[in-house]
């Protein structure tokens, strides 16, 4: 039996949400899970145009959820006829994430579908999105769908790094590898596992012995990451003369969506790794640096252990 079996789609009132139904109902049918679908809403105008009469406001709040779960009743119809089943929640709040991440302390699911909007280099800086909390603060996997369906054959990739900055960077690669191959499993795809470095660049080399033998440093770097992705993928019978398996050099936010572009890649399984918010400033998440760039979903995965660090319990 799969491991995903409560999956939680977070829909927008706005939008037709059809790809999020398609992927949520394709993985339910495969799977055997159940779906709950879900939409946190507020409206700054109704409580502007209620100001002064608490009572009327809350009235109208009443009326403006009981409209969108009319709305998502009809999409929950479109998997009920598909033999899936399905539930459904609508939150008043005027805090987006803060009505997500109740809802998912709350439901406890196994996946968390949402979709992907539109980014630009000011808001991967700066901008405190649902998706960029979403992504430091859901605790279970994370979705990020793009609007394109997924093709009839899907291809699958697990981006791992031995090297990630955080205390047990093997056992979030393990974690990234066991959701990718429990996701491989479910959608009948094959799965590649890819890995990015940066070699030291020739300018940031002060001392002109090391400089003379920079290619010999390059060699040395390139050796230590093979032999550590060997390490990580023996358990799951792959090694770097695996077929599946590439190394590419350079800046994982910018290799990695040219390597979804080439093969073609559908989906990408990426691990997570904490940061404060100076280090996010400086140098960002690899995840929500590819936001912008990534051609294909992003499947993000926490190191074992996670806690959210805050809690949207009420």
């Amino acid at each position: 039996m799969s491991g995903i079996q409560r999956i939680l789609v977070q829909l927008s009132p706005e939008d037709d949400n059809a790809s999020l139904l398609a992927r949520a109902g394709r993985l339910a049918q495969l799977c055997g899970a159940s779906v709950e679908l879900f939409c946190s809403v507020y409206s700054r105008e109704l409580h502007r145009d209620y100001l002064f009469d608490k009572q009327a406001e809350l009235h109208a709040e009443h009326g403006y959820v009981k409209g969108v779960e009319a709305k998502i009743e009809k999409i929950a119809a479109q998997l009920e006829a598909q033999q899936i089943k399905v539930g459904l929640d609508v939150y008043w709040e005027p805090h987006l994430v803060e009505g997500i991440m109740r809802k998912i302390q709350r439901f406890e699911p196994d996946l968390v579908i949402t979709s992907v909007s539109h980014h630009n280099m000011v808001t991967e800086l700066f901008s405190p999105d649902a998706e960029r909390t979403l992504i430091r603060e859901c605790p279970v996997p994370l979705l990020l769908a793009r609007k394109q369906g997924w093709p009839d054959q899907i291809g699958l990739a697990a981006s791992i790094d031995p090297f990630h900055p955080c205390p047990e960077p093997v056992a979030l690669d393990n974690a990234v590898l066991d959701m990718a191959q429990q996701m491989a499993l479910i959608l009948g795809s094959q799965m590649r596992v890819v890995h990015s470095f940066h070699a030291l660049p020739h300018s940031a080399i002060f001392d002109e012995h090391v400089v003379t033998d920079y290619e010999a440093l390059q060699s040395k770097v390139l050796q230590e990451h093979r032999d550590r992705i060997d390490t990580v993928l023996e358990p799951y019978g792959l090694g770097i003369g695996s077929p599946e398996v590439s190394i590419l050099e350079g800046e994982a936010h910018k290799v990695l969506p040219d390597y979804a572009q080439r093969i073609p890649v559908s989906l990408l399984v990426v691990g997570h790794v904490a940061k404060g918010m100076l280090e996010r400033i400086l140098s960002g998440s690899t995840v929500e640096r590819m936001l912008g760039s990534s051609p294909c979903d992003l499947l993000v995965v926490k190191p074992p252990g996670f806690v959210c660090p805050t809690d949207y319990e009420e």
